[in-house]
């Protein structure tokens, strides 16, 4: 792994950034399995929106993006496009297992 200012080549740089964005899916992937996991929990639609949750998500996420430089808008962006997905996934998983 190089740093950005380590790299010396448009390859490289490319290289680093594909490195990462391979990191970041894979760790989605495992937020997914958490994702599914909690489900043991869930009972009913109120339960897999779980609203209160999601301001918290929300507001948490960007305040880590302002600790970390980044827009908070565009952080709470991507999640919200993340938990939007993660939620149609649980909605099918709470009607498949009560039949629906």
């Amino acid at each position: 792994m190089k740093s950005p200012g380590e790299c010396t080549t448009i390859e490289e740089v490319r290289s680093e950034i594909d490195r990462i964005d391979r990191t970041l899916i894979e760790i989605i992937a495992q937020r997914r399995d958490y994702v599914h996991a909690v489900m043991q929990f869930k009972r009913n639609e109120t339960d897999v929106h779980a609203h209160d949750r999601q301001r918290q998500v929300a507001s948490t996420r960007r305040s880590w993006a302002e600790e970390e430089g980044l827009s908070p808008d565009m952080i709470e962006g991507l999640f919200r496009a993340m938990v939007d997905h993660f939620i149609a996934e649980e909605l099918a998983i709470l009607a498949g297992r009560n039949g629906a």
